[in-house]
């Protein structure tokens, strides 16, 4: 019965992280609300389900063996949805803590500081780190460790669970720069795998290749043009650099491609900098040739910090010109007479000139909207390694429902042990409401159905989420009317056109979505 009471309050957990995310100390008041005949359990099983009861099952899951239940849900979930494992996504994020969460977990995680990709690093935090399919962008696999752990590591055991998993090599992983290290690649490719990541910009082969592109123009091919993302009216245009190169020479293709969007993201951004820095010199100027500025060392190195500051030394050219000024002394000691010798210095006078530098500019115009991107399997296209490439934001939005959805930070346990299972119903939530997603979106476009009128004022949803679905069932009632000798009626709301229209496409009944029959 015990086990069977942390069943329940575990599924609730995820029930609330979907719905709700109420603090742990308010659940019995939300579980007290619920209508958990549709859970498959009984209605005076609330009275059960405590903040203690909670943190009990926790401390169970933490006990259970996590990483095979963890297999045993991405499996069923690659079954009973028919999710395809051809191409994988792995990205990490931390996660801070508030407060004093001591302790180490039996599988090595603590709060640590390390880089804080939440820039806070004055807290501790975990490193969390997620693979999603590319279909539907439903997560598969997730690890955490200690927040000092650098992800450039995590790759090489990511990969192995994933080819556990699966059961074979066969699947492209897709990762970010960090997994563009020699012994990574290596290892995947010699187990029969195949990688794809974008290049660092501080390898050798790409300076040079950027130095060349620099200097003058070079050939390229359109190779795909798409609707901008969240703008379809808008056309973005991807562009191929022809020609053959190379990582760690003799081994891997490197495909140079250009974005038209992110050259315009590339210029707005170097034009806003540009403005900054100008405006930071011009706010220096005046205070040149006071006590702390009247020398000329000094002086350069506030100019170097605004040039580094901004990264825009090759585009500015900056000039500290000087001006000397003849100024007479007089001796010191008693006030001078009429024949006293006064002595005469130079003293210099200090002022800032500058002007953008436009053959540099010119340049690095050219460069604006490159992105190197590597592929270990020669045999794939260069426009299926870009399009392959450009699934990677939807992992960074499912971080984004993780953080600002969820609410996984900042965490706040007593115990990192239950930190660490509490992170298992996290990813579990995540799961739920992804596959949700992916079966609503599927069954639109396969119905080929209007969009979804999710929004306020009946607005359409063309790409419906999760949260907003939820947020259109929020507020469906059940209601029960009992009399003095115990006998009751039971009323519920009415369903509105939506609703209906949500339910059909994920083929559920209105009484299985009252009663979970």
């Amino acid at each position: 019965m015990a086990a069977e009471h942390s069943v329940n309050a575990l599924l609730l957990l995820v029930l609330n992280l979907a719905l709700s995310k109420d603090p742990l100390y308010e659940l019995s008041e939300w579980v007290a609300s619920l209508d958990l005949r549709s859970l498959d359990l009984p209605c005076d099983v609330s009275m059960r389900f405590t903040d203690d009861r909670f943190g009990r099952a926790l401390d169970q899951l933490y006990e259970a063996d996590r990483a095979s239940l963890q297999t045993r849900v991405a499996l069923s979930a690659l079954r009973n949805f028919g999710i395809r494992f051809d191409q994988i996504h792995n990205d990490s994020t931390s996660i801070k803590a508030c407060g004093h969460i001591p302790g180490r977990t039996k599988t090595g995680v603590e709060l640590r500081r390390g880089y804080s990709k939440d820039h806070r690093p004055d807290l501790k935090q975990l490193l969390f780190t997620l693979s999603l399919s590319a279909d539907g962008a439903a997560p598969i696999h997730y690890h955490v460790y200690p927040g000092n752990r650098n992800d450039s590591t995590t790759h090489i055991d990511t990969w192995n669970d994933l080819r556990d998993l699966h059961g074979s090599a066969q699947f492209l992983y897709v990762a970010d720069c960090k997994l563009c290290t020699q012994d990574q690649l290596a290892h995947i490719v010699a187990q029969g795998g195949q990688a794809l990541t974008i290049v660092p910009g501080n390898l050798t082969p790409v300076r040079e290749f950027i130095q060349r592109l620099r200097a003058g123009p070079l050939g390229k091919k359109l190779v795909w043009r798409r609707p901008k993302p969240n703008e379809e009216s808008v056309t973005e245009y991807f562009s191929l650099f022809t020609g053959r190169y190379e990582l760690f020479p003799g081994r891997y293709p490197l495909y140079w491609f250009l974005s038209s969007e992110k050259r315009h993201r590339d210029q707005a951004a170097r034009q806003e900098h540009l403005r900054q820095a100008e405006k930071a010199l011009a706010q220096l100027a005046p205070k040149l040739n006071t006590p702390r500025l009247s020398r000329q060392a000094p002086i350069q190195k506030a100019v170097q910090a605004i040039l580094d500051k901004y990264q825009v030394e090759p585009f500015i050219n900056v000039r500290l010109a000087t001006r000397y000024n003849r100024v007479r002394l007089r001796p010191r000691g008693r006030p001078p007479g009429e024949k006293a010798r006064y002595r005469i210095r130079q003293k210099a006078h200090y002022h800032l000139e500058w002007q953008q530098n436009p053959q540099a500019l010119k340049a690095e115009r050219r460069v604006d909207g490159l992105f190197p991107l590597l592929c270990t399997n020669p045999a794939l296209e260069p426009v299926e390694v870009l399009k392959a490439w450009k699934y990677q934001p939807r992992l960074e939005k499912r971080f984004e429902q993780l953080k600002h959805v969820h609410g996984v930070a900042p965490l706040l346990f007593k115990k990192v042990q239950r930190v660490e299972a509490n992170l298992f119903i996290f990813f579990v939530a995540l799961m739920a409401q992804a596959l949700l997603e992916r079966q609503l979106r599927q069954a639109l476009s396969q119905q080929k159905r209007e969009p979804l009128k999710l929004y306020p004022e009946d607005r359409d949803a063309p790409h419906p989420t999760t949260s907003q679905v939820l947020k259109t069932f929020a507020g469906l009632s059940t209601y029960r009317i009992e009399d003095p000798q115990g006998d009751f009626q039971e009323f519920r709301d009415v369903l509105k056109p939506v609703h209906r229209s949500v339910l059909e496409l994920l083929a559920l009944s209105e009484l299985r979505f009252w009663t979970g029959t």
